[in-house]
Formats: C-alpha cells, sequence, structure tokens
C-alpha cells in the first residue's frame, strides 16, 4: 500500500501518464476556473492613424500695415486675445477724416434744406419757377446718399481699426510664426499657426468596404505608446479614389493621451462578425499536436473538450467545440489535469470578453 500511495504521488507531482494510472487515483487538483461567453467575432484590422487637432488655423492678417508685436512660439493664448498688433496711425487719421466728410455733407444738407424751404414760400406766392424747386430737392437726396456712403466709409473704417489687433478666434498654442515685429504686412499675409491642443481627434484612413460596419457612433480601440483606449467614430468620410479605395474616418479623443501628430494603432471590425464563444487563452491546453480546454461536471471532475481556436483579442480567443455559454473552464492548473480527474476550485473569473482578430 505504501509503493502505491508512492508512484500515486509520483505521477500526480510529475504529470506522468501511465496506462495503468487512472484519473480516479489521481489526488484532488487545485484550479482556478473562468467561464465561457458568447459575443460577435469579426476580422479586424489594424491600421495607423494620425492624432490632429479640430481647430488649427494659420492666421493671416487682414489689415495692411507694420507689425508693432507678434505673439512668440509656444504662448498659449486665450481666446479673444491678440496674436499680433498692426500700427494703426493711418487708420485713425482715416477715421478723422471720415467724421469731416460726414460734417461736410450734414453741412450742405441743412444749407438745402434751408434752400427749400425758401424756394418752397416762393412757389406759393408764384415768385419762383417750380423747376428751381425741383432741383434743390434733387440736390438734396443725393446728399442725403452721400452721408450715407460716408458713414458706410467711417464704419469700414472703425472695423478696420478693430482688425490692426489680431485676436485669436479660440484658445490655442503658437505653433510657428511666418513675420517678426518690425515688418510690414497686407491683407492675407501669413502670420503665424494658432493650434487648440485641448480639442482632438485622431485621422485614419481604411478601405472603403470598412465604412458598412464603423458608422458614427462605432467605439474603436486606439493604442499607442504603451496606451490603450476606446474612441467613437465621429464621422466617416466614405468617399475614395480609383487607387486608394480609402476612406477616411475621424474618431473623438479626449486631450491627455497623446500629442497632435502623433501615430497610434486603430483597430477596426472588418465584417459584420458572427455569433462565436470565447474563452481566456490561458484555458487553452496544448498537448500532443492537439488543442483542448477542460471544463468541470457537477461533482467537480475535469472534463476535456477538444476546440479550434479562432480569431483572438487581447486575452480572449474564439473557441468551436462541445462547450456552452457560462459553462466553467479550467484557465489554472490544466496542464497537469486528467480527463475525469477530481478538482477543487479555489478563485472563479469572471466571462471571458468577446474574441476578435
Amino acid at each position: 500500500m505504501k509503493t502505491s500511495a508512492i508512484v500515486v504521488a509520483a505521477a500526480a507531482t510529475f504529470g506522468l501518464s501511465a496506462p495503468s494510472m487512472r484519473a480516479a487515483e489521481l489526488p484532488e487538483a487545485i484550479v482556478e476556473v473562468a467561464t465561457v461567453s458568447e459575443g460577435r467575432s469579426t476580422a479586424i484590422l489594424r491600421l495607423p492613424g494620425t492624432v490632429l487637432g479640430i481647430r488649427d488655423a494659420q492666421i493671416s492678417a487682414e489689415v495692411s500695415g507694420r507689425l508693432v508685436w507678434v505673439a512668440e512660439v509656444g504662448e498659449r493664448i486665450a481666446q479673444g486675445e491678440p496674436l499680433a498688433v498692426i500700427d494703426d496711425h493711418l487708420l485713425k487719421l482715416q477715421l478723422r477724416n471720415d467724421w469731416a466728410e460726414i460734417e461736410r455733407i450734414k453741412a450742405d444738407i441743412e444749407y438745402n434744406q434751408r434752400q427749400i424751404a425758401r424756394l418752397t414760400r416762393l412757389a406759393e406766392q408764384n415768385n419762383t419757377s417750380r423747376s428751381g424747386l425741383d432741383e434743390m430737392e434733387s440736390r438734396l437726396q443725393m446728399l442725403e446718399q452721400e452721408l450715407r456712403i460716408a458713414e458706410v466709409g467711417r464704419d469700414r473704417t472703425v472695423y478696420d481699426l478693430g482688425r490692426a489687433r489680431v485676436r485669436a478666434p479660440f484658445a490655442g498654442v503658437i505653433a510657428s510664426r511666418d513675420t517678426s515685429a518690425g515688418e510690414y504686412t497686407e491683407p492675407g499675409d501669413p502670420l503665424l499657426r494658432l493650434v487648440d491642443t485641448e480639442s482632438l481627434e485622431i485621422s485614419v484612413n481604411a478601405p472603403l468596404r470598412t465604412a458598412r460596419y464603423n458608422a458614427p457612433g462605432t467605439v474603436l480601440r486606439v493604442q499607442g505608446d504603451g496606451r490603450q483606449l476606446d474612441a467613437e467614430v465621429r464621422a466617416i468620410v466614405p468617399v475614395g479614389d480609383s487607387l486608394s479605395r480609402m476612406a477616411e474616418l475621424r474618431l473623438a479623443l479626449e486631450p491627455g493621451h497623446w500629442y497632435i501628430g502623433e501615430a497610434v494603432t486603430v483597430e477596426l471590425p472588418d465584417g459584420a462578425g458572427d455569433t462565436t464563444l470565447s474563452v481566456p487563452r490561458d484555458a487553452l491546453v496544448l498537448r500532443d499536436e492537439e488543442v483542448f480546454v477542460y471544463t468541470l461536471s457537477p461533482d467537480n471532475k475535469a472534463i476535456k473538450v477538444p476546440v479550434v481556436t479562432g480569431a483572438g483579442h487581447n486575452g480572449s480567443i474564439a473557441v468551436h467545440g462541445k462547450l456552452a455559454p457560462g459553462a466553467p473552464v479550467v484557465v489554472r492548473g490544466a496542464e497537469r489535469l486528467r480527463d475525469g480527474q477530481a478538482v477543487k476550485v479555489i478563485h472563479a473569473r469572471g466571462e471571458a470578453s468577446p474574441a476578435t482578430s
């Protein structure tokens, strides 16, 4: 009896599988289990993406003049704060001239109004011709139109004075500068580049066919520089050309993960997917060119189930075999198990995540 006990212990310790060793004679094995999950499995494309700023503007001058001041590269500017200041001395002189022109026209209008009143009284007494009165009234209407034109010119000068101080259309960081203080600038000349580093998204080009399976609102896995997170598809542009056959996807991205211009990898489903079972990768046992898992009977006996593996994703893998959703599978201690051996469960994990590839 003592010799038989030693043989059994040795077999359990070194994983012996002698034909004479029955599973019922083996000691109870300590195992950890997880449950089989059911989900949709589909092929996954891992494509390169780029982090972009949603608001990235090349700021240009809108009026002519000498640059008095330009913000430095790297400065963080709040919305409405100045980015550059253009000398406005000539504009102020133009504004004074506009006001003088308005006052001149108003004086002419008052004079014509007095003349029309005098001619009207004379016309009532038949002391003047009606044609002279009509001419003065026509002249008054022209002066009133000139006044409106002069007021528009004044308002334009006031508007240009405001544009002499170039302000940030949104909060951001000065990424580059094209001019320096002292240079003369014309409308349309680039001054600097302003980038909003808090409003980010990811751009990824994918085969056009993937547009069917990645509609706006779809959540995709993104990886880069040792980090990974889920990002939602904000928009898709399903327009390609005869050469690339590619569509562009834009994914919403919260700040604080990657910098603008950084490369990431985006995982996109490349099909509608099929319903399949998934188990943790640790549940797979490869022995004698056979792949199988161990599930448990109601009385905690190991049951060997051959499986065919499919797509894998993270720590899970799709399998095809005689398994049911929610069934327990051994994930720790399966290497030394034998079919029919009694087991003791010390820990149970949750369900495996659905596998994709």
